[in-house]
């Protein structure tokens, strides 16, 4: 039997709504991907931090050597107390550490990029020629952050000779990784900053490999 005749404008027409259907259902997923990983849309609008390193790969010098930074302890709390004597010690202890850690790290990859900002706009410029900037600003930040996590570890340990794996252990293990994992991506700043130089550090970024940039999780 011969195939019947189809109306090549009602053809047309069918095809058009099953690719309306199929570019929907394409867009549904991608949206529901970006809703599920939290990723937000590109606005195609350069961010501060962008435009910093911008300006800051145009003109800096790399033959230039900026001067050692000294270290610093901003930390409200004594690295080198002794430990607490009992789990009631330990416990405070503990929430003087998660207090000034919330108030100084709202979020651990925020925290980084901004004190990669504050490092990028410390760059001078002379003549369209960039310094090193201000290598401290991370260096410090990077010491603070370093004496809370070890507070936070030798609390840890404490609290494990106290009370074993137990729901405090573990609420002193969120602090410790949280904390553990903000250290890593200024480390990963400041590795830049040492060995690969300021140019490396803008190119990173602008790939998206710094660490903090793919949130990767300590």
């Amino acid at each position: 039997m011969p195939r019947p005749l189809i109306d090549k404008a009602l053809e047309a027409k069918l095809q058009e709504d099953r690719d309306k259907r199929r570019h929907y259902y394409a867009k549904d997923i991608i949206l529901r991907r970006r809703r599920e990983f939290h990723v937000e849309k590109n606005t195609g609008q350069p961010s501060e931090l962008e435009k910093a390193i911008a300006r800051a790969l145009h003109g800096y010098d790399s033959d230039e050597d900026g001067d050692e930074p000294e270290t610093g302890n901003f930390s409200d709390i004594e690295e080198n107390d002794d430990p607490p004597s009992d789990l009631t010690g330990c416990l405070l202890t503990l929430k003087m550490i998660k207090d000034e850690m919330v108030s100084l790290i709202t979020e651990p990859c925020a925290f980084a990029e901004g004190v990669l900002l504050q490092f990028v706009n410390s760059i001078a410029y002379t003549d369209d020629r960039a310094d090193n900037g201000d290598k401290t600003i991370v260096t410090n930040m990077t010491a603070t952050v370093q004496g809370l996590l070890n507070c936070s570890i030798t609390v840890q340990d404490q609290i494990l000779t106290f009370c074993g794996v137990s729901a405090e252990f573990h609420a002193a293990d969120t602090v410790t990784r949280y904390l553990s994992t903000t250290l890593a991506y200024l480390e990963d700043i400041e590795f830049f900053l040492d060995v690969e130089g300021v140019s490396e550090l803008c190119v990173a970024h602008l790939m998206g490999e710094l660490m903090y940039q793919k949130r990767l999780r300590v």
